[in-house]
């Protein structure tokens, strides 16, 4: 069955519902609806603090979309998890089977949790297998029991939903990826820009190699803005996406390069360490997606400075859909927004 791909973010929820149907080179995708709503302002960075209003937040924005884009016809949600709620990390084992895998990974990754064993939720996708020395690469996963409750619990509040799926935002995205180009081999780079948080995706012959996340987002962007030439937060993520003219020229180009300057660093790094391990890594591309993708100049920025072809990414691009209910030039516009939403609404709930 459906789910309902949930994307809550800091200032946004986004929501993808997605009919498909067959398999292979004949499978259809359908696009049934979607949306995007505000959450309050705050409630979201005190999460650690404050997981009341959060969970409350988060139920009110799932059942409002729900309601507003009549996406009835699904009644499981699937979510993805990011930041310090959860650990990525690729480790090394030694070679089992993928239904094995869940028995012994604990073991494996008690050293590398900065928590109790006991209080996490532990998951890990086997990535290739080196036969000759007896070990295998394996992407680990884990987040907090209290992280992935708090999830299931705003969920219910909604009194519709039913989870489904808790993901991480980063594989979400790199899912979305690997649904469009289900056959790619290519070493691309996913680079997903949302309002507080850069998640930067390396793919090693199309499988995830290296997850990082820089705590630095297209916002910091528009408050810089906003501070610099007081003006209201609208004028200034207006002029962070070239909707209108800035106060300066100059100083604007100064305030977005000190910010984007943090992120084509942590792609350095993500580079750094594959090249590490793997010192012939060359990527064949560069994909950016999330709100802050649509910065003016970004995609030659990153081209340029890279020397990679550098592209927005939109999975909406590749579905079908009914023109009397979607406009093309908005899905074309809000795409890159939904790359999460549209990873995890692709999953599928098994029923009996």
């Amino acid at each position: 069955m459906s789910v309902i791909g949930f994307d809550i973010g800091t200032f946004a929820a986004k929501a993808v519902l997605l009919t498909i149907k067959g398999k292979g080179s004949q499978r259809q995708v359908t696009l049934n609806g979607l949306g995007m709503s505000q959450m309050p302002m705050g409630v979201m960075s005190q999460w650690e603090e404050q997981p009341q209003p959060a969970r409350t937040a988060m139920g009110a924005a799932m059942r409002s979309l729900t309601k507003l884009c009549k996406l009835s016809a699904g009644k499981f949600a699937a979510l993805s998890l990011s930041g310090d709620t959860m650990i990525i990390k690729k480790i090394t084992m030694p070679v089992t089977t993928q239904k094995e895998l869940r028995k012994s990974l604990s073991l494996e990754a008690e050293q590398y949790i900065p928590y109790p064993i006991n209080d996490v939720i532990i998951d890990g996708h086997i990535l290739g297998v080196d036969e000759r020395h007896g070990q295998m690469s394996v992407l680990l996963v884990a987040a907090r029991k209290e992280v992935v409750f708090n999830y299931i619990q705003a969920i219910a509040l909604t009194k519709t939903l039913k989870p489904a799926v808790i993901d991480v935002d980063a594989l979400a995205l790199y899912n979305s990826y690997d649904f469009i180009h289900p056959d790619s081999r290519e070493n691309a780079i996913l680079v997903d820009i949302g309002a507080t948080m850069v998640h930067v995706t390396l793919l090693h012959e199309g499988s995830p190699h290296t997850i990082k996340e820089e705590n630095i987002g297209g916002q910091r962007i528009t408050d810089d803005i906003e501070d610099h030439f007081e003006v209201t937060m609208e004028e200034a993520e207006a002029i962070k996406l070239g909707a209108m003219a800035p106060p300066n020229v100059v100083e604007t180009a100064e305030i977005v390069d000190r910010v984007v300057s943090n992120w084509k660093a942590t792609l350095e790094r993500c580079l750094d360490q594959v090249r590490a391990e793997i010192p012939e890594y060359k990527p064949h591309k560069i994909l950016l997606a999330g709100g802050s993708s649509h910065i003016l100049g970004l995609v030659e920025e990153f081209q340029n400075h890279f020397h990679v072809r550098t592209e927005i990414f939109n999975p909406l691009l590749y579905v079908k859909y009914n023109r009397k209910k979607f406009d093309p030039a908005y899905l074309e516009y809000i795409g890159p927004q939904m790359a999460v939403s549209f990873g995890l609404a692709i999953r599928k709930v098994e029923t009996t």
